[in-house]
């Protein structure tokens, strides 16, 4: 089986890419028997890699946190996944020159908030799949699906490019909101053409949060799984497990 490349994308930003690239690649890599690498080429701020180095400092001084980074290695028997740092003009070969020594399932890239940076469409280009958050924000929305239409004709559409799909989800979807008009954005969505995963994200504010230590619980981190409550609660696990079934089949 090949390595899968994938990212989550938009040229709006505060979307939620380094949060959902982070949820994804912790779930798949220490939950299940997926093996997952990071490229992070979100230059200059290196979000993933800053937040590894405050996951490493975090289990040094926090007895806590440091047994139970101790328990999930020794059940998960492998390592923390790789976070590697690049540019996005360089992003695809700095992946392709470690699966020189290595085969991993797949590779997620964290990429700039902007398509204008430089490299971010030539990396784009160089993946399997995008996922793209949207919110029913209409600005956030009109935005995100320009974006998508932009990718698909430019992309996938092309033969000679790598990208197979684009696919898009709800995000921060509050349940105080009319279904009827997601459903309606649904099919205007569908009716260009673009596909919409069945999964989306409930609003939570702890999205805002990394790791809660006084309560023990963890949101998002490189080194372990969101916890159960949360990744259900927010439906963050049903998405996962919707994009592990598209990305491996």
């Amino acid at each position: 089986m090949n390595t899968v490349y994938m990212a989550f994308a938009n040229q709006k930003g505060g979307v939620g890419k380094t949060l959902f690239t982070t949820l994804v690649a912790s779930y798949l890599h220490y939950l299940t028997k997926i093996n997952v690498v990071v490229v992070d080429a979100d230059y200059p701020q290196y979000s993933i890699v800053a937040a590894r180095n405050r996951d490493l400092d975090l289990i040094q001084r926090d007895e806590y946190f440091k047994r139970l980074a101790y328990n999930q290695f020794s059940v998960i028997q492998k390592q923390a996944y790789p976070i590697l740092k690049s540019i996005p003009a360089e992003a695809i070969k700095t992946a392709d020159d470690y699966l020189q020594n290595k085969i991993p399932n797949v590779i997620l890239f964290d990429l700039p908030g902007t398509v204008q940076s430089e490299g971010v469409l030539k990396t784009l280009a160089g993946l399997d799949y995008i996922f793209i958050p949207i919110s029913a924000d209409r600005l956030v929305l009109e935005s995100s699906l320009s974006f998508a239409r932009t990718i698909q004709k430019a992309f996938v559409n092309n033969k000679s490019t790598r990208l197979k799909q684009v696919f898009l989800f709800w995000n921060q979807v509050d349940a105080r909101e009319n279904k009827s008009m997601y459903e309606v954005y649904g099919r205007i969505i569908r009716g260009m053409n673009l596909v919409l995963l069945e999964s989306h994200v409930r609003d939570t504010k702890s999205f805002r949060k990394e790791i809660l230590q006084e309560r023990r619980i963890i949101f998002r981190s490189t080194l372990f799984p969101a916890s159960k409550r949360f990744a259900h609660d927010s439906n963050v696990e049903a998405l996962v497990l919707e994009i592990a079934k598209i990305v491996l089949a």
